[in-house]
């Protein structure tokens, strides 16, 4: 039975130089790029790796680097590390509190229109949201 084969794994290594960044891959010998972006330096990186991958013939290259499994690695200062963990970490809980004020809104404006018999526009004003928001919460919620 034929094996599967597996894609190989790259670290890469992205660090800030300036404005611009610099990608490397440490496990492949020769293997660097820059990018004005990190979204360029993305799209860099695997050509980047086929040309630095010369023990390989050229098509086996080519589709080494595209089908890798690239496992990036952002090099910051450590404060500005630090600030970015804390950044990310109030984002997640921000996602997490709108996700629920919007279901909040919904049961409310479901017992407002459906319970207490208000009008959308005055469940609106109770909500502080406009006559369409409630229409779409209620839209939702069927």
């Amino acid at each position: 039975m034929p094996r599967k084969k597996v894609a190989a794994r790259y670290q890469v290594i992205f660090t800030p130089e300036g404005t611009s960044w610099n990608v490397t891959v440490p496990a492949v010998r020769g293997c660097h790029t820059w990018g004005r972006s990190l979204a360029e330096a993305r799209r860099r990186v695997r050509e980047a790796l086929a040309c630095a991958l010369i023990e390989l013939p050229e098509a086996e290259a080519d589709r080494v680097a595209r089908e890798a499994e690239l496992v990036e690695r952002i090099q910051l200062p450590g404060r500005t590390r630090k600030v970015l963990g804390a950044c990310r970490a109030k984002r997640i809980r921000l996602n997490k509190a709108q996700a629920e004020l919007v279901a909040e809104s919904r049961r409310a404006a479901i017992a407002l229109t459906r319970d207490a018999g208000v009008s959308l526009r005055d469940a609106g004003e109770l909500l502080g949201l406009s006559q369409e928001r409630v229409r779409q919460l209620l839209d939702k919620a069927s």
